[in-house]
């Protein structure tokens, strides 16, 4: 079983495990060139941050203890624009957890999604992550932007795949495209007015 919990702040206890479960992802999805979480997004007065962790109860997926398995945060910035991180333990992904946690968060009350004031949510998936493509069909998500890593060596470059001359001038240079990274925009939908 999971349990999942809405965090304003996280202690210190709680950052040290989403700092190992960061490393430890990392490792595994850097071979697939997908994203991590970046803890220092949008630290400013102008973001107000909301965080769901989830943990695994004792046994579930062979688990002693309640480790922590999963993390979101949603940073929202005073327009009501909010920008999503989500990282899940490799082990613990394709089982729902995602979308349960998102869904605990929705059930909070007040304006925008949740209580936090955001009217649009985007985020990017590194590596045109599948499990991002699943929930941004799942939630209604529209694909607003792409960039392409093309690599010739050890050397790195973005292109926009829309333009089309930067991406045959690539390939002229021996640039072969690797990656494709893709951004999620979801439109928090209106509520509509009781009475």
């Amino acid at each position: 079983m999971i349990t999942v919990e809405v965090r304003d702040e996280l202690s210190e206890e709680e950052s040290a495990e989403l700092s190992a479960l960061i490393s430890s992802s990392a490792v595994y999805d850097e071979e697939a060139g997908f994203s991590t979480v970046d803890l220092q997004a949008d630290l400013d007065d102008n973001h107000e941050v909301f965080q769901v962790l989830a943990r695994s109860t004792p046994g579930f997926h062979g688990s002693e203890e309640t480790p922590l398995v999963a993390y979101f945060r949603l940073s929202v910035d005073r327009a009501g624009g909010a920008v999503a991180q989500m990282l899940v333990k490799p082990e613990f992904r394709s089982l729902g957890i995602a979308t349960l946690m998102i869904e605990t968060l929705a059930d909070r009350p007040g304006d925008g999604f949740a209580g936090t004031g955001a009217v649009s949510i985007s985020c990017w998936a590194r590596g045109n992550h599948p499990a991002a493509e699943r929930m941004s069909r799942r939630f209604g998500a529209e694909v607003e932007g792409a960039t392409w890593i093309l690599y010739r060596g050890s050397e790195q470059l973005t292109v926009d795949p829309a333009d089309e001359g930067a991406v045959l001038r690539a390939r002229h240079d021996g640039f072969v495209h690797d990656q494709t990274d893709v951004r999620y925009v979801w439109r928090v939908p209106a509520v509509p007015l009781v009475g």
